[in-house]
């Protein structure tokens, strides 16, 4: 047997959806029970995809002005150094642990499909924020 975490999403968009979701919890609701782990059911809207806009915006306004204006212990840095650091320092890291057994901090990626539009324009604003109060970067409006 796997020691796979279960997991399963469905977007209830229609009755036969829904249906489904019912068979599933109901046939594994009682087995994970009795096994002492209950599922859980969390539920909440569906979130949109960022879009190809902010991410033009985060790499070509906000990274760049960043390389350009900041410097950190009289140096510069390139748009991907300073995009690695942001990533780390306004992304959520989540634990993976590799068929070899190490246990790796990952951190959140901006791909598509990887970040909602809400929570890209919210590390986009957290970056443009820290840039300006911390690293006295000034973006043109």
């Amino acid at each position: 047997m796997s020691d796979a975490t279960l997991y399963r999403e469905f977007t209830l968009r229609d009755g036969g959806v829904w249906s489904s979701l019912v068979a599933f919890v109901k046939s594994n609701a009682p087995a994970f029970a009795d096994k002492g782990t209950p599922l859980r059911v969390i539920i909440t809207e569906e979130e949109t995809d960022r879009l190809d806009e902010q991410i033009r915006y985060y790499f070509g306004v906000v990274v760049k002005t960043i390389a350009e204006q900041a410097w950190i212990e009289g140096r510069q840095f390139s748009k991907e150094a300073w995009h690695e650091e942001l990533a780390k320092m306004f992304l959520p890291t989540r634990e993976i642990t590799t068929p070899s057994g190490e246990l790796v901090l990952k951190r959140s990626s901006i791909a598509r499909g990887q970040i909602s539009l809400k929570r890209m324009t919210k590390f986009t604003k957290d970056v443009e924020a820290y840039a300006s109060t911390d690293l006295g970067v000034v973006f043109e409006r």
